[in-house]
């Protein structure tokens, strides 16, 4: 008796592990997507700012759009080390997700999000910032982020508070 119990739990177990890694295989990619690592370039004009964003894809094209998506949630979500900005626009805990439908539709491609990436280098990415990572790509676009306008949005938005709203 004991030794049947021993061996459904292990199969169980073992089923479940397999199922796991097969969801985590699955979901690899698409953590690599959101992936990124930004490098301060110089603060640009007034409620702007430029950095560059090393983003990962399948080839450049995703690359790129995962850059400019990746560069609106560093200045969201993370900040910029090195800028006026390193505190990221959204500090408030669990922003992201009591505002869930607010970003699915704001980051979904072709999304409104493109709206605050003002410049990218796109079109002319220098080599050394091209990276082949296993059978993905890294690629490193610098972009030019309006970020007084992209900080209104968020206010319009209900996501952060207004500046002159006080604490």
């Amino acid at each position: 008796m004991n030794i049947k119990v021993i061996v459904f739990a292990l199969l169980c177990g073992l089923m479940s592990a397999n199922a796991m890694f097969a969801q985590s295989k699955k979901d690899k990619n698409k953590l690599m997507d959101d992936e990124y690592e930004v490098k301060f370039l110089r603060t640009a004009v007034e409620g702007n700012i430029l950095f560059k964003v090393y983003s990962y894809g399948k080839n450049e094209d995703a690359c790129i759009v995962n850059a400019k998506r990746n560069a609106i949630k560093a200045v969201l979500f993370s900040g910029i080390p090195g800028s006026d900005l390193q505190r990221p626009l959204v500090t408030a805990a669990g922003a992201l997700e009591s505002h869930k439908d607010y970003f699915n539709a704001f980051f979904k491609p072709g999304g409104k999000y493109l709206q605050y990436v003002a410049l990218s280098t796109d079109g002319s990415i220098d080599s050394d910032d091209r990276l082949r990572v296993g059978k993905l790509t890294k690629v490193g676009v610098a972009v030019l982020v309006q970020k007084a306008a992209l900080r209104k949005e968020m206010e319009d938005a209900g996501v952060i508070k207004s500046l002159n709203s006080g604490f």
